[in-house]
């Protein structure tokens, strides 16, 4: 049957074909942000189609080999006591891409499908900040993965990068200015390769997968080792500037009095809510990278216990949270915040610090409560940067299918 879907194709005029495509990617985008499964009768309520639409759809993806249909219902069954809807699942051969993560510390490589499914995972210190050990040793992990099958690489950096040549402008916490990040790994791994901002790309997995789902104007804040990084996913899109710059909120003054940060400036949000932020605070000095994770659990744990200096360290973090989140409000008109990682944590010790910073200083809440949640994916920057690799195949999986 597979000649006659193709047929069908070919007769059609070039915007019937377009909608075609449309359709295609709308149709595996709803079915990989609802896990790699969903009936076929939630799938054509939501496309707005028709049931012999929606046939033709499910053939050409079946066809290829990206999806698989159970007359049964699967383990989704209706739950109305009615015949079970078919149920439509990521095909056991679908292919997948492989998403890496560069961190201040370590490398992050994964194999991940439709529906975020992680397949394999391994995770490395760096042997050393030198770039080019660095990437050799990261180029070296994405070659483990790759192999049949996989699409691309995604790629999730603590760097703005240049949406035009995926040009990392400041890996600030790893020591490098201006590199050609892209340029530099594909003369390595000879294969599809996409860069991205690691916020931005914690926020687009938070988004499809995590708690942003169903935010019309997403702001998104996370800290990790050392850094706060931020991203703004606006109906269903990253927010990236005319550069890719878009959204350092790590960057804005909270405390003009404040320590001293990377990027030239004093007292910004990412060195007062951050990990040092928090551990300065609190007392316990400095620590290198790798030991700061063990000591922030420490801080936080005491924090819970009833020790007042921790107790304190956490409420000023979160104060400065809270009026950083207050200016951000100002700027983008979210109707949702997610905070990942330690941001996340430290709302839920504090949360009415933070919501009265917010409510004091943003003139927006007038409009009504903004919600602010904790991220729900412990790995959402590696997800993110699955969603990278995958982004070809979301928006028109046949020409990439066709392409294999």
């Amino acid at each position: 049957m597979q000649w006659l879907y193709k047929l069908r194709l070919e007769v059609m005029s070039p915007l019937a074909q377009e909608r075609s495509r449309d359709s295609l990617g709308a149709l595996v985008l709803q079915l990989h942000m609802r896990g790699g499964i969903a009936s076929r009768a939630e799938l054509t309520e939501v496309l707005g189609c028709g049931r012999s639409a929606m046939g033709y759809l499910l053939g050409e993806l079946t066809s290829r080999g990206l999806i698989s249909i159970d007359p049964t219902g699967g383990p989704a069954p209706s739950t109305d006591g009615g015949r079970p809807s078919h149920a439509v699942l990521v095909a056991d051969g679908a292919p997948t891409v492989v998403a890496a993560q560069l961190s201040a510390e370590s490398v992050a490589v994964a194999r991940v499908g439709l529906g975020g499914k992680v397949h394999a995972r391994v995770e490395r210190s760096l042997r050393t900040r030198d770039t080019t050990d660095a990437l050799d040793m990261l180029s070296e992990l994405i070659t483990e993965f790759a192999g049949p099958g996989v699409l691309g690489v995604g790629l999730a950096v603590p760097s703005p990068v240049r949406r035009t040549d995926g040009f990392a402008a400041a890996a600030l916490h790893l020591g490098w200015r201006g590199v050609p990040l892209r340029e530099l790994l594909l003369e390595r791994l000879g294969m599809p390769l996409a860069l991205g901002n690691d916020a931005n790309l914690a926020a687009m997995a938070e988004y499809r997968h995590g708690a942003g789902k169903g935010a019309e104007q997403l702001l998104y804040l996370m800290t990790g080792h050392v850094g706060l990084g931020g991203a703004v996913v606006s109906e269903g899109r990253l927010f990236l500037g005319a550069r890719g710059y878009a959204i350092e909120p790590g960057h804005i003054t909270v405390d003009p009095a404040g320590a001293s940060c990377p990027c030239g400036s004093t007292g910004c949000l990412e060195v007062e809510a951050d990990h040092r932020g928090l551990l300065r605070a609190a007392g316990r000095g400095d620590h290198p990278l790798h030991e700061v994770p063990a000591a922030v659990e420490e801080v936080l744990a005491a924090a819970v216990a009833g020790d007042a200096r921790c107790g304190a360290a956490v409420e000023q973090a979160t104060r400065h949270l809270g009026s950083g989140l207050a200016s951000l409000l100002n700027l983008t008109d979210a109707d949702r915040i997610v905070l990942g990682g330690t941001l996340g944590r430290l709302y839920d010790l504090r949360p009415r610090i933070v919501d009265e910073g917010v409510a004091s200083r943003s003139f927006l809440t007038e409009v009504g409560e903004i919600p602010v949640v904790p991220g729900a994916l412990p790995d959402s920057v590696l997800l993110g940067a699955a969603e990278l690799a995958l982004q070809p195949l979301l928006e028109d999986p046949k020409r990439v299918l066709d392409r294999e």
